[in-house]
């Protein structure tokens, strides 16, 4: 089962050449399991899945499952096409993850029908615990409460991430369905997600702020006062989220001694003015 609590968004770094740095990869896992996040999720959007062939998400999966000690390892679907979800699903439960997140179909605007299919052929093809991914902005497809429904009868469809960014999204799904856990991208939203019933988050800016997410979530756990410590993670997600994810992420992980990372094509990297004005808006932080 997937644990609740902090699991981060891993970004995707890349060389000079554009192709993955497996070496880096394996030492931001690391960096994540010393922070104290609970797991990682491989090849989402952060991790610019997207952007990735197949062999190579199969492979980010190898790495991260090769290299986690004591994380979770929950492999990122965003595909359109019904092969591949079900290949990477197959694939992930092979190399021994701990589980699937997968965003709807993103290109045909598909009738529900389609998208409960589609969820169904992939809950077919693994007996891996499976998280929905609510992502609208990106997919132009929400999760709809009749969608959920459909899909209720799966033992291993577990939970929803919502990733939204509307406090209204959220409050359905906490409210919708009881047995599935609900984990935020927001990570403003969460404190008041776990006062609410919620597992915790699974996170881009835990990229780069992992211990102050971790904090929020000890505190909670522990009974202790986390209002403050989730002013903490407002104050910084303000700074950092006026920049474009995730190569804002890629570049201020320099800061922790991790080589400059780029983003693939069609993203781009900031402009010198851009690193400027994040240096400028970071600075209070280091």
């Amino acid at each position: 089962m997937i644990a609740k609590g902090v699991h981060t968004a891993i970004i995707t770094p890349f060389d000079e050449a554009g192709a993955i740095d497996e070496a880096c990869f394996v030492r931001l896992i690391a960096y994540q399991e010393s922070a104290g996040v609970n797991g990682v999720v491989v090849a989402g959007s952060t991790g610019e899945g997207p952007s990735l062939s197949a062999p190579e998400k199969v492979r980010l999966y190898e790495l991260a499952c090769q290299a986690r000690g004591a994380l979770q390892v929950i492999a990122g679907i965003i595909v359109c096409s019904l092969d591949e979800a079900r290949y990477l699903a197959r694939q992930a439960t092979k190399l021994g993850c701990d589980g699937l997140m997968v965003a709807p179909p993103f290109y045909f605007s598909p009738p529900e029908a389609g998208l409960i299919a589609f969820y169904k052929a992939t809950l077919e093809a693994t007996p891996l615990p499976v998280i929905l991914y609510n992502i609208p902005q990106r997919t132009r497809v929400a999760l709809t409460p009749a969608l959920v429904s459909a899909l209720l009868d799966y033992p291993n469809l577990i939970g929803i991430k919502d990733s939204s960014g509307e406090m209204a999204s959220l409050e359905q799904y906490l409210q919708f369905a009881p047995r599935l856990k609900v984990w935020v991208g927001e990570e403003k939203f969460l404190l008041h997600n776990l006062q609410n019933g919620g597992a915790g988050t699974i996170s881009g800016l835990a990229n780069v702020y992992p211990y102050g997410l971790v904090r929020v979530w000890r505190a909670y756990q522990e009974g202790k006062e986390a209002e403050g410590l989730q002013a903490l993670v407002d104050s910084y997600a303000d700074a950092i989220d006026a920049f474009p994810a995730p190569v804002n992420f890629k570049y201020t992980l320099r800061y922790e001694g991790f080589p400059p990372m780029s983003v693939r094509l069609p993203l781009q990297d900031l402009t010198p003015e851009q690193q400027s004005a994040l240096n400028a808006a970071l600075a209070p932080y280091r």
